[in-house]
């Protein structure tokens, strides 16, 4: 009887060890804490009058309504590219725990990223996401565009009722369904990460150096994913917030640009800041792991080391140090930049 290959170690059954999954705390800090700043520091409405708006060619809001609807497609598209991965990852040998772990924290930030529209759900006169730029500049503005088929409120579209001003129920309903899927690939991303401090269990040291390897490039391929998925979240976020700018009377949009460029900013901060939470964590224990290994394998039978740690990293793929890794960290700089460019970029003329 011919005996089974051998199973590669670069493709383990993934195990993750339970407590890891506590790392999702981080980011969900994050969201608390911006959650709260939104709530408590920030103007409920600022008050921008709707009669900086110029008068006629209603046709420029169709404008921003092409870039905003154009940064959906984009976003949404990575967003389910996130979740595609992660569901390809769970579908490789997989302890039944770490999977049930890691499903259950996607679907947990899922109901998170849908609290606003549950919010919204209850209470249709509560706050929304574009009163923070003036509630009635955003409502003026939008209300001068049409959709088709949409001639009473009472008439529905693809996404339900038109309502009084049919360009906001769209604005309203695309913001929830970016919420739901914003949820799920910020989940995945956050999972995709975790799943990158699999262990073999009894691995021996060279076994162990090559699922640390495979580790640290998925790590790798998260983080850029994450940088990617959250600077298209950033060019979403300022697409609606310039969405009202062609209809600002040229003698205002400086002075409106202002507040919105200061919103981008914030917003900007607060997806590297989520980027963060939950990539150094996983990197710095990797870290750790690459040290310890190494110098468990160099050490000799008597306690004294018998070659170099560095080396022996070095000719296994294991040349990453925490230095290393916060300078990959930068690429968490993208979507500031991204909130830098949207006040002085075409997307916001």
């Amino acid at each position: 009887m011919t005996a089974p290959p051998h199973q590669d170690p670069a493709l383990p059954v993934r195990r993750v060890d339970l407590r890891y999954f506590a790392i999702a705390l981080v980011p969900v800090a994050i969201f608390w804490i911006n959650a709260v700043i939104t709530a408590q520091l920030f103007p409920a409405d600022p008050g921008v009058p709707a009669t900086i708006l110029q008068d006629g060619r209603p046709w420029l809001e169709a404008g921003g309504r092409y870039r905003f609807l154009a940064t959906t497609w984009f976003f949404a598209a990575f967003t389910v590219l996130a979740l595609a991965l992660l569901v390809r990852t769970l579908a490789r040998p997989t302890a039944p725990a770490t999977r049930a772990a890691a499903i259950g924290t996607v679907l947990f930030f899922a109901v998170l990223a849908l609290t606003p529209t549950i919010r919204n759900a209850t209470d249709p006169d509560g706050r929304r996401v574009y009163d923070r730029l003036g509630a009635d500049l955003f409502e003026a503005a939008l209300s001068r565009g049409t959709l088709p088929g949409c001639a009473a409120p009472d008439d529905r579209w693809l996404l339900g009722r038109c309502g009084e001003m049919p360009v906001v129920t769209l604005f309203d309903r695309v913001i929830d369904i970016i919420n739901l899927l914003a949820g799920l690939g910020v989940g995945a991303l956050i999972v995709g990460m975790i799943l990158c401090l699999q262990r073999r269990d009894g691995a021996d040291p060279e076994t162990e150096a090559v699922v640390l390897a495979e580790n640290l490039r998925q790590m790798r391929q998260q983080l850029y994913l994450s940088s990617l998925i959250l600077t298209f979240g950033m060019l979403f976020a300022t697409s609606w917030m310039h969405w009202p700018m062609q209809l600002v009377a040229d003698s205002d949009r400086a002075a409106f640009g202002s507040l919105v460029l200061g919103s981008s900013l914030y917003m900007g901060t607060y997806f590297s800041l989520l980027i963060l939470s939950f990539y150094l964590p996983v990197a710095l224990v990797l870290d750790d792991r690459v040290r310890s290994l190494a110098e468990r394998a160099c050490r000799g039978g008597d306690g004294v080391p018998d070659s170099d740690p560095a080396k022996w990293r070095d000719a296994r793929g294991l040349k990453e140090s925490t230095p290393d890794h916060l300078r990959a960290g930068f690429a968490l700089t993208a979507p500031i930049l991204a909130a830098f460019a949207g006040g002085i970029a075409p997307l916001s003329l």
